[in-house]
């Protein structure tokens, strides 16, 4: 048996040992976890629901066709029956949408990765972001944004279960009951561990933020139809706009995606299983597109102060232009700003002094106060290059008089 032959056996019996434990505690009958995923719902997201995901996150074993076998060789009913991995070849998990067991997705909403098996591809999409785009770090802390159709969706599968097999001995309410974990809490399980190991840095309260968005406007929208007031929003909303031609349909689509979210949540939070179940389709329809994902970072905005003393008469505070004519050869703001911008690498700066002074003035005594703030730095200058860049700009060539 080859090395790779029995590190896959190995794994088949790691899978075999989690599904026999989980069988045991805390899963219901067989039938009912195959009839979970006769409906769409995912493996992880299954172990997630039923209070043993911890122990099933780090298998990669643990597959749909392998979690179907098992059951067939456990359970009776389903030996011979249909399961959501035969009959949808490509289909999403109805609850978190492919989140949890990735099979698509785009990074930064431009190149597509298809057939991703393996939550590592996600963590290696993130590690190349932050090469390319040059962020010197120590640890990060991660962010994660879901839409709120898998809250939604979720809802919908425990009052589907509920209403199936409530009335059945082995059903309790807590079983589905609000303190498992949720589809964020499993993700950051998974991918906490990959990214640490993908960056060498350690996962924590850090500065530096990896967010991970999660979107599905088509979902979201069609969900925020089916809430209640949502016409009346809409036209209220019409109303108040009235025949304002400035504001065209793309951007008016881009401000109703970035608000449904906000919507569904707080409508979700009022309504009760009752009427819950009167407006969505029970179970939830199968999923056969998954999330989209964008990666991004961000790093708190660093602050650098000092004391200028402007001793030309052809230097201004800041760029002064009149008439499209430029008055004065430089200014105190793009001369620290080059220095300073060039060190840091940020994606911008802000400028602010303890009040200003004409161009034609000349200054005397210790100079006046200034903060530069540099937005999301990619490097973090250390006490050294500060020194430097106030070395480099005294000793400038270049010099105004």
């Amino acid at each position: 048996m080859t090395a790779t032959h029995a590190a896959a056996a190995e794994s088949d019996a790691e899978a075999r040992s989690i599904l026999e434990r989980a069988a045991a505690a805390s899963f219901p009958p067989l039938h009912a976890v195959h009839h979970l995923l006769s409906v769409g719902v995912c493996v992880r997201c299954i172990f997630r629901m039923f209070g043993a995901f911890s122990h099933a996150c780090s298998c990669a074993s643990l597959t749909v066709p392998f979690f179907h076998s098992f059951l067939e060789e456990h359970d009776d009913s389903a030996k011979g029956g249909s399961c959501s991995c035969l009959s949808t070849d490509g289909a999403c998990c109805s609850i978190c949408f492919g989140i949890l067991l990735p099979t698509c997705h785009q990074d930064e909403g431009v190149v597509p990765f298809d057939d991703i098996s393996r939550i590592d591809i996600i963590t290696s999409m993130v590690s190349q972001a932050i090469q390319r785009e040059g962020y010197q770090i120590d640890g990060f802390s991660l962010e994660i944004s879901l839409p709120a159709v898998v809250a939604a969706n979720e809802r919908a599968i425990r009052l589907y279960m509920k209403e199936k097999y409530g009335s059945e001995n082995w059903f309790k309410d807590e079983i589905f009951s609000q303190q498992t974990m949720s589809v964020k809490e499993g993700l950051r399980l998974l991918i906490v561990p990959s990214l640490e190991k993908q960056l060498g840095v350690k996962h924590g309260n850090n500065s530096f933020r990896i967010r991970l968005t999660y979107t599905h406007d088509d979902a979201s929208l069609k969900l925020k139809r089916l809430l209640p007031n949502d016409s009346n929003r809409k036209r209220k909303a019409e109303s108040r706009e009235g025949n304002d031609t400035r504001r065209n349909s793309t951007y008016d689509d881009k401000q109703t995606l970035s608000e449904t979210d906000s919507f569904i949540h707080k409508s979700l939070e009022g309504i009760q299983d009752q009427e819950f179940c009167s407006l969505f389709k029970l179970p939830p329809e199968k999923v056969s597109k998954p999330c989209h994902l964008v990666i991004s970072f961000l790093r708190p905005a660093i602050y650098i102060g000092g004391r200028y003393l402007k001793l030309s008469r052809n230097v201004s505070q800041s760029c002064w232009i009149i008439d499209d004519e430029r008055m004065g050869e430089a200014s105190v703001e793009e001369i620290i700003k080059e220095s300073v911008c060039a060190i840091s690498r940020g994606d911008g700066y802000k400028f602010h002094a303890a009040g200003r002074e004409d161009i034609d003035v000349r200054m005397l005594g210790s100079g006046r106060p200034f903060l530069i703030e540099v937005l999301n730095v990619r490097s973090i200058p250390s006490a050294i290059e500060i020194q430097q860049i106030s070395d480099k700009i005294n000793s400038s060539e270049k010099k105004h008089n």
